[in-house]
């Protein structure tokens, strides 16, 4: 295959892009549709290529069972190759083509077809799919993050991924993207950015996938298959004990849908020399990128994480592994609707007897330059048999005022830790009492200052 200078600005690249594109219109199809009697509706890409370009990402040839989406779907031809390996599919581009509705015509394909721009696809409206194919769309779009982030929603499993590279280089940080505010790409305005091979899989990872891995890169195409899920581990040392699972900002298990927050972790483990590449986080069973880890001496370490993009308002899961180790336990937290209201109601399999509260403290705001907790904090260590608890679930009376727990941390053996952020002083003569749910009250214990 023909090795093309690629680059924004270069004049011969211009030139041949504008070439394809009035071949294109002089063609009207870009990819070869092979039909059941042999014939075929001509492309400019041949079938032998367009074969050449799907298998790079070892897509299996079974794929029954699978829901297929194909975004920027052109005319097709990923698309009903995806249905005749067994697949459902979805096709979505943001303008509807004849060239498609012919092709599905003549095939008798009952793939469904629908005009949509990236912006418009959400999980409430198409559901989402085993497998996302999202060829030649990336550096269309004026803002790509979010157009990954996109598909990250949609996907469950896989999702396989060709935009224009710029080449790599030599440099300390390898992850760039050139951006073109007009027409310095191909001499097209909707070109929009040209990520590095190395910029192409850190925006892949950023926008939630678990892992990314670069497959090829031919004549400025980066092919990319990106994973949702974390592999299985094949260590066996003892797992990480997680403590809870925060806001990074609020220090609360609690997330708004629209505000850019990042998940904190507290765990404890036994390993030493633990890094961002050596800890697996997960919510709700899907991996996410752990950007920076710290720990201490006694064992007790933080990371902080990616927040997975389109989590719906309720309760979400985390867990945490090393390397080397099997699953932790599981901590929640609690995302808000767009309002950032509360709609989740605690669990109903809770215990109804009273936990046994053991000590309560207060503890003085930590920065006063954060409103949140301005008055500082209680923080109540009770005992319960509960086996799984949510700050949604916890409950503390303090002074007469009944509150809902903003953050709650489990230490093993039965032990948890409610927090609770105050916004006005309470008296230094409070009393303190814990509930789980609708449950019965503990006993009541004087707060004590930390």
């Amino acid at each position: 295959m023909e090795e093309l200078r690629i680059a924004a600005g270069d004049a011969g690249f211009e030139n041949r892009v504008q070439q394809l594109a009035q071949r294109v219109q002089s063609r009207f199809r870009y990819h070869t549709i092979e039909l059941p009697d042999g014939s075929v509706l001509p492309g400019l890409q041949t079938v032998e290529h367009l074969r050449w370009r799907l298998s790079l990402f070892g897509l299996p040839e079974d794929l029954r069972g699978k829901r297929v989406l194909d975004i920027g779907a052109w005319d097709g031809w990923f698309t009903f190759e995806c249905e005749r390996r067994g697949a459902d599919v979805v096709a979505v581009d943001c303008v509807a083509l004849n060239t498609f509705i012919e092709a599905k015509e003549l095939l008798g394909s009952r793939v469904e077809y629908l005009t949509l721009d990236v912006g418009e696809l959400s999980p409430a409206t198409l559901g989402t799919f085993d497998i996302v194919l999202f060829f030649g769309v990336l550096y269309h779009l004026r803002h790509p993050l979010l157009g990954l982030e996109k598909v990250v929603e949609l996907c469950t499993d896989l999702a396989l991924i060709e935009s224009f590279v710029i080449a790599s280089e030599p440099r300390t940080i390898p992850a760039v993207m050139e951006f073109y505010e007009r027409t310095e790409l191909g001499g097209q305005i909707d070109n929009w950015c040209g990520p590095s091979p190395e910029g192409l899989l850190a925006m892949c990872r950023s926008a939630g996938f678990a892992a990314a891995e670069l497959k090829d890169v031919t004549n400025g195409r980066g092919s990319v298959v990106c994973r949702r899920r974390w592999p299985q581990s094949s260590g066996s040392a003892p797992p990480p004990h997680l403590n809870a699972a925060v806001n990074n900002r609020t220090q609360m298990a609690r997330f708004h849908p629209l505000k850019d927050e990042y998940l904190c972790c507290y765990f404890k483990s036994a390993e030493t020399g633990l890094t961002a590449d050596t800890l697996f986080v997960e919510v709700d069973g899907f991996g996410t990128q752990t950007l920076v880890v710290t720990g201490n001496s006694a064992g007790a370490w933080q990371a902080d994480c990616n927040r997975p993009p389109g989590l719906a308002p309720g309760r979400h899961i985390v867990r945490l592994r090393t390397a080397n180790s099997l699953l932790s336990n599981a901590v929640e937290f609690e995302m808000t609707d767009a309002a950032g209201r509360s709609v989740t109601a605690s669990s109903t399999s809770l215990p109804t007897n009273p936990p046994e509260l053991c000590s309560v403290e207060f503890h003085p705001p930590g920065d006063s330059r954060i409103a949140i907790g301005r008055e500082g904090s209680i923080v109540c260590y009770f005992r319960s048999s509960a086996q799984m608890l949510g700050s949604v679930d916890v409950f503390l009376e303090a002074g007469g005022q009944q509150m809902q727990a903003h953050a709650v941390s489990s230490h093993g053996d039965s032990v948890w830790q409610a927090n609770l952020l105050l916004d006005r002083a309470i008296g230094e003569n409070a009393t303190i009492r814990v509930r789980l749910g609708n449950g019965l009250w503990s006993e009541t214990l004087p707060l004590r200052t930390n």
